[in-house]
């Protein structure tokens, strides 16, 4: 039998661990689940710990446009099968778990960029009439008629991605691109009739031309935007498609005298 009477020393050597601890400024938690002093940590989904853990990012309207227009850009360049979920939350600065928690899926994020994408588009045509000036009725047609070529490969509102949309996303896409027509012919005709009250040749315009002259300039449109064209280097295209419109308007405008 030993000489020295049994001695419990673990309550000494927990307290040189903790003191040591204190003296480096180690974390109180930290060094307890460190040095074994604590059992580990059971985190349950409806603790504060876990909540604290859930994504909050996003949450301002502007956060979220821009991740929008990071999402758009690259899904112009891959469409949505080539891109990926992770170069999506790459370009966009947030984590995949962010993205998805914000967005559901990529699918529903492209949805998301195409119809963000179409009233970009919209937006920049209404600002572009409203600030023009027209001599007549023709030059409406012709003027209006370019800026509604130019609108679809300039800028954040490049048709590119609605390009995409329609190939990989039919049925979601062909009712956004009837509902971009539809708005599309609503400006011409709204801009006309403002412009020109009273005019005869506006009605007749109105009726014979614009739905055919808006079917054909965002078709050419999207297809420049296919040819990877933009604003500059479609600005004498759209110049020559939106004379030939003015053409024809002024060739129904002399049958119709």
């Amino acid at each position: 039998m030993s000489q020295f009477p049994y001695v419990d020393f673990r309550g000494d050597v927990e307290d040189v661990l903790w003191r040591v601890a204190c003296s480096i400024r180690y974390p109180e938690g930290r060094m307890r689940r460190d040095f074994g002093l604590t059992q580990p940590e059971v985190r349950r989904e409806d603790s504060p710990v876990a909540r604290i853990e859930r994504p909050k990012r996003l949450a301002g309207p502007d956060r979220r446009s821009q991740v929008l227009r990071h999402a758009a850009t690259q899904f112009a360049i891959r469409g949505l099968r080539g891109t990926t979920t992770l170069m999506l939350a790459r370009a966009a600065g947030i984590s995949e778990r962010i993205l998805y928690a914000h967005f559901g899926s990529k699918e529903c994020l492209f949805r998301e960029a195409v119809k963000d994408n179409i009233e970009t588009r919209l937006q920049a045509l209404e600002a572009r009439t409203v600030s023009a000036i027209y001599e007549n009725e023709t030059a409406a047609i012709q003027r209006i008629a370019e800026a509604t070529v130019t609108v679809c490969v300039a800028g954040a509102g490049n048709s590119t991605l609605t390009n995409w949309a329609l190939l990989e996303d039919p049925e979601y896409a062909a009712d956004l691109y009837r509902d971009e027509m539809g708005s599309v012919e609503m400006l011409w005709i709204r801009e006309f009739a403002e412009r020109f009250p009273d005019s005869r040749s506006r009605r007749i315009l109105s009726v014979h031309l614009v739905p055919y002259a808006v079917n054909a300039c965002l078709a050419y449109g999207f297809w420049l935007a296919t040819l990877r064209h933009d604003a500059e280097s479609a600005a004498g295209l759209a110049q020559g498609f939106a004379a030939g419109i003015a053409q024809a308007a002024s060739a129904l405008l002399s049958e119709q005298s």
